[in-house]
């Protein structure tokens, strides 16, 4: 281990909403109702991550979520419960906004210009700068993901469902 990192370092990048829960927004458009009106609550599918992720004792766990910037890291880390959140290293928002040397400048991120990219776009240079030997990423977004970086990396799932998708874990454990 070096820097207190399992070597290799294998990641997992993951939303929250649309990946461990229902996105809210997502599902009342589709559905016409709240996803608790159905019986779903908050982080429902984090068993099935914490499962998926077993086999891979290594992999640690950067969130892609804008969560942790709301309501704060250590909320977040709760919500997830212990056998996830020990393997959460970070979230990108703070890696690439005050961690990260990007660019020719060699600086992080400014709060506007991460605000500015889209999920694939926040994967792409938390790679860059992490440089994990392994990586993928578990989103409900989709946009913007190149082909090798389907075909490879990215674990698409539909954001009412999430994890919780028979698919969704399928294509995770394989």
């Amino acid at each position: 281990m070096l820097g207190g990192l399992p070597s290799p370092l294998q990641v997992v990048y993951a939303g929250i909403g649309g990946v461990l829960h229902p996105s809210r927004t997502l599902y009342q458009a589709i559905e016409g109702r709240l996803p608790e009106e159905d019986g779903h609550q908050e982080y429902e599918a984090t068993p099935v991550l914490a499962r998926a992720l077993r086999g891979w004792p290594n992999a640690r766990i950067v969130l892609t979520s804008n969560r942790p910037w709301e309501h704060g890291l250590f909320s977040v880390l709760a919500d997830l419960g212990p056998d996830v959140a020990s393997r959460v290293l970070g979230f990108t928002y703070a890696d690439l906004t005050a961690k990260a040397k990007l660019g020719h400048r060699g600086l992080p991120l400014g709060n506007a210009d991460y605000w500015r990219h889209t999920r694939s776009e926040i994967v792409r240079l938390h790679v860059g700068w992490l440089r994990p030997d392994a990586w993928i990423a578990v989103d409900d977004d989709s946009l913007l993901w190149t082909e090798e970086e389907r075909r490879q990396h990215f674990v698409q799932v539909d954001g009412r469902k999430g994890l919780l998708d028979p698919a969704a874990q399928d294509r995770l454990l394989t």
